[in-house]
């Protein structure tokens, strides 16, 4: 089955820059983006970035300073969460008022037409019809639709507007958020509800389907409780549990995914996230003892 991917564009998304970026040094991530990247490849999604870089056609730097600025970004990820990777890079140097001839052209690969997102989905043999793209311009929605996507509009309240926040804003996103951590749990709750929506629509699956259904929705709880309150204090057992029930979540996507069809498998996975989502329960009743 092929996997889905969550799109990202680059700049002001994942690092701050809302003009030309040709120098690695000065590359800064934006808060919360090494956990995001980090949990939706946990969620299985691939990590895809997705850059219109016009200051290549403009003379302003070159495709190497580019990749310099991807290389740096990468690493900074890197070392704010091992497990923050990306899987690949796309960037279109083309712009139709080029100064530097080989790159003045309409390309079909610059955003908002969705080129970079296709030629990325052939390479990677990737789902676009359960994959997301998330930007901060109209035109990474509008990228975003055209390959069949679902969209988020990222605004980040305090961050300097870049000039293609600008563009024509006819592309209605299907969520807007001002974190990137509201982002990841948006596409969360929606992989939840489709498991819950499959366990509904196969009821004579037996036992299986409604353990997978009673899960899904403890754990949709779960992310809502963690959305709307305030955070509590440190400890060990919380940090595990939060593990743990990523955990689960990890495991009921992968049952979904993977498991279609065949309940003796899917009763499996369900078997492992009770295990796992009981070890949850008992993290956070240690963490509560004083």
């Amino acid at each position: 089955m092929k996997r889905p991917a969550v799109f990202f564009d680059r700049d002001n998304t994942l690092i701050a820059n809302d003009g030309y970026l040709g120098d690695a040094s000065q590359v800064q991530l934006i808060a919360g983006a090494a956990d995001a990247v980090a949990r939706v490849r946990a969620l299985g999604y691939a990590t895809v970035i997705v850059s219109n870089q016009s200051g290549v056609g403009r003379g302003l730097f070159d495709e190497d300073a580019v990749r310099a600025v991807n290389a740096r970004m990468d690493a900074l990820l890197l070392a704010q969460n091992p497990a923050a990777k990306i899987d690949r890079h796309e960037f279109c140097p083309f712009y139709p008022e080029a100064v530097i001839e080989k790159y003045r052209q309409d390309s079909p690969l610059r955003k908002p037409k969705p080129g970079m997102i296709l030629a990325a989905a052939e390479a990677m043999a990737l789902d676009l019809s359960r994959s997301w793209s998330i930007g901060d311009a109209p035109r990474d929605i509008a990228a975003g639709k055209a390959a069949g996507c679902r969209t988020i509009l990222f605004r980040a309240p305090g961050l300097p507007p870049s000039q293609a926040v600008k563009g024509d804003e006819s592309s209605v996103p299907n969520y807007t958020v001002s974190t990137l951590g509201e982002a990841v749990e948006y596409i969360a709750r929606v992989a939840v509800e489709a498991v819950q929506k499959v366990a509904i629509a196969k009821p004579q699956a037996g036992r299986g389907d409604a353990k997978l259904e009673s899960i899904a929705e403890q754990i949709l709880i779960e992310l809502r409780r963690k959305n709307h309150s305030e955070a509590d204090d440190f400890s060990v057992s919380k940090l595990l549990a939060g593990v743990v029930q990523v955990l689960v979540l990890a495991t009921l996507l992968l049952g979904y995914f993977q498991s279609r069809g065949d309940v003796a498998w899917l009763q499996v996975y369900v078997l492992v996230a009770m295990t796992l989502q009981t070890m949850t329960i008992a993290l956070l009743i240690m963490s509560r003892q004083k």
